[in-house]
């Protein structure tokens, strides 16, 4: 039994067989196929990170969720009638020879009202921007790993990490995966990273729907 937080990149695809790939049409058409933010979200935007900008190096994690995080995905329109967005909540799988990959998740999307059931999006690891202390790729892959045993049918598993400005987008697709470079949140970038994630809440929308009638509680 190895909780999330316990796992790293080589774990992963050492025991679940996942290889990384740089060309990927889907991660590519994700973080591409985007709409521009309007100009009052524009300034909004900008003025969210310039406060990145300036406490970047003093915020710890709670900090930086509560302060830039959480502002951020206010933009976005993660509550629908079949899904919505979750926090800190646990997740656990069985695999072969009775293994058990388990943990708490930050932040996933998935259908469900109460509790979650076919996550299809995480967010993951709200570090402080110094911090090297674990493996925020490995954990993220298990996380993601775990929602495609939950999941009653094959579909990306899209996913992202943040280590203080620094957001990284990933992509799972069977056995392999695929990251996107950094996006920095305190300059432009960050009206990238809202076009991005609300690319993902269309994303979300069409597997969640294509699931029929039992894709929500």
């Amino acid at each position: 039994m190895k909780s999330f937080s316990q796992w790293t990149k080589q774990d992963i695809e050492e025991e679940f067989g996942l290889s990384s790939v740089r060309d990927s049409p889907t991660l590519q058409t994700w973080l591409t196929d985007i709409q521009a933010v309007s100009d009052d979200e524009a300034a909004r935007l900008g003025r969210l990170a310039e406060k990145l900008r300036t406490h970047a190096h003093d915020w710890n994690e709670e900090e930086l969720k509560i302060y830039f995080i959480a502002f951020l995905l206010d933009f976005i329109e993660f509550y629908q009638p079949s899904y919505r967005p979750f926090l800190e909540r646990e997740l656990s799988v069985n695999y072969a020879d009775d293994k058990r990959i388990w943990g708490i998740v930050d932040f996933l999307v998935a259908s469900g009202t109460q509790f979650p059931k076919e996550p299809v999006f995480f967010l993951h690891e709200y570090k402080k921007q110094l911090d090297t202390s674990n493996d925020p790729l490995g954990q993220l892959l298990a996380e993601m790993v775990a929602a495609q045993a939950l999941n009653s049918r094959p579909h990306p598993i899209y996913g992202a990490y943040i280590i203080g400005r620094h957001w990284y987008f990933v992509v799972l697709e069977g056995k392999t995966y695929a990251e996107s470079l950094a996006y920095d949140a305190t300059k432009d970038d960050i009206m990238q990273i809202v076009g991005i994630l609300r690319h993902t809440q269309l994303l979300i929308d069409k597997i969640i729907r294509s699931g029929g009638p039992n894709s929500g509680v």
